[in-house]
Order: C-alpha cells, then structure tokens, then sequence
C-alpha cells in the first residue's frame, strides 16, 4: 500500500484492520534481496561473526582464576 502511494501511517492502520477482519491475505511473492531482510536473513554470516567473537573469550583462563580464588 505504502509503496502504491499511501502514506505508511494509513497503510499500517488499514492492514492491521484488515487483518483483525479476517480480510488481509499476504503477499508471499517476495523478492527482497538486501541483507536481513525476509529472503535473505544471511543467519549463516550471524553465525560465523557470533563464533568469531565467542571464540575470542578466554573461559579457560576465566575458570582457572575462578578455581584458585575458591580454592578449589
């Protein structure tokens, strides 16, 4: 609706009622190709930068300091 030319406030407005009426049936030809978007999520590069990231932790070091101070 927004990109036909009605402004995004009336368009949010408008679907929203029409789903509350049971009249809203999405359009499930998407095409979007920009990163995070619907058709392309990119969770497999989410993933790799999260590994990279965790793996610069040093839980080992952590838990040995963690064990000495508890005298364990």
């Amino acid at each position: 609706l927004a990109a036909a030319g009605m402004p995004f406030r009336d368009a949010y407005k408008k679907v929203g009622l029409d789903i509350e009426a049971g009249r809203f049936t999405p359009n499930k030809d998407i095409r979007h190709t920009h990163e995070g978007s619907i058709g392309n999520l990119c969770n497999d590069k989410i993933s790799a930068l999260m590994d990279n990231i965790i793996s610069g932790f040093t839980f080992d070091k952590m838990e040995t300091a963690e064990k000495r101070l508890l005298g364990r």
